[in-house]
């Protein structure tokens, strides 16, 4: 019984102190973890939204969708596309929208840019599980994935791949992705002119 009791005195320790330790470092590092998860996500949105703010200001204030009571599912060509989070330029020039959608293989999360003409300033593929050489071009730093991306650049809410009459050029061979990102695009541009309508 003694033995078992010991046992039991000496686990109890060990949690307690690694309990603690764990506790001293969230501590120590969750300053550092929301600075880096903020720079990680302002380098995003700057990618699809560049801002000009003055030096040490905020460069995007983050809306909340609940307060905002616009539908966060838009049906993009057939298509459901989830919106996840909006942010506001501070500078006034319009607003990144992150939108989470099915493509060939699996989910994307996209963020979008919007301006105040309701046109596409960029995107950007922050996840994905598409296909190597195939769908995954679409996020690829490439050539082939940098010009799939830069065609949206100006296009508004009916953009649409050449195979349907529209301006997008599909990745070859993934024509999925392509119709995916092209409906996400059209489904972003549509939450921010349903936005503005609201205000």
């Amino acid at each position: 019984m003694n033995k078992i009791l010991k046992l039991t005195l000496v686990l109890f320790l060990i949690c307690a102190i690694v309990a603690g330790i764990l506790g001293a470092v969230d501590l120590i590092t969750r300053d550092r973890i929301s600075a880096y998860q903020t720079a990680k996500s302002n380098a995003a949105r700057t990618a699809v939204m560049p801002v000009n703010v003055p030096e040490g200001q905020p460069l995007y204030t983050d809306l909340d969708l609940k307060e905002l009571g616009t539908p966060t599912t838009i049906n993009s060509n057939g298509q459901k596309i989830k919106i996840l989070s909006v942010s506001e330029a501070n500078d006034g020039s319009g607003w990144v929208v992150e939108t989470e959608f099915s493509g060939a293989q699996g989910t994307i999360v996209m963020m979008v840019g919007v301006n105040r003409s309701l046109r596409c300033t960029g995107i950007s593929i922050t996840q994905h599980s598409e296909t190597s050489g195939l769908g995954a071009n679409a996020a690829s730093t490439a050539e082939v994935g940098v010009n799939f991306r830069a065609q949206f650049k100006g296009v508004d809410e009916h953009v649409q791949l050449k195979k349907a009459g529209g301006e997008i050029d599909a990745l070859s061979g993934a024509t999925i992705t392509s119709r995916s990102v092209t409906n996400a695009t059209s489904a972003a541009i549509q939450f921010v002119e349903a936005l503005q309508s609201a205000n």
